[in-house]
């Protein structure tokens, strides 16, 4: 199998547009470049690549218009760059912002896992 050097915002886009519902290796690349990529970064910078990864994930669990098992799919990987981004705190603005995105997880993955199980009981 060649590889082929695929611009982030490509991958993003698959992502988001559950283009690669199939394919979790999709996913899996993304977030192993990113931790990746990350790490030779400052930890101003890497935040901000952990905070997009995270959002490319969430805005994904929460679009209705994306296949139900990718949503999954994303659902079970959105923890990598939270955990990425506990690590990185430093401050309290820090903090408090890390705090702030759980929190949102925990909000919005309710939701998500309520439309699941009316999904499974139609």
């Amino acid at each position: 199998m060649s590889h082929y050097l695929v611009p982030f915002s490509v991958i993003e886009q698959a992502i988001q547009g559950g283009q690669c519902a199939d394919s979790p290796e999709v996913l899996y690349h993304y977030l192993n470049t990113s931790e990746e990529y990350a790490e030779r970064l400052n930890i101003n910078d890497a935040v901000i690549l952990h905070q997009r990864v995270f959002n490319v994930l969430l805005d994904t669990v929460c679009d209705s218009h994306i296949a139900l098992n990718w949503r999954q799919v994303c659902l079970d990987m959105v923890y990598r760059p939270l955990a990425n981004l506990k690590r990185l705190i430093v401050t309290y603005q820090d903090a408090k912002a890390y705090f702030k995105m759980e929190h949102d997880l925990r909000t919005l993955s309710h939701y998500f896992l309520c439309s699941l199980e009316q999904e499974g009981s139609r």
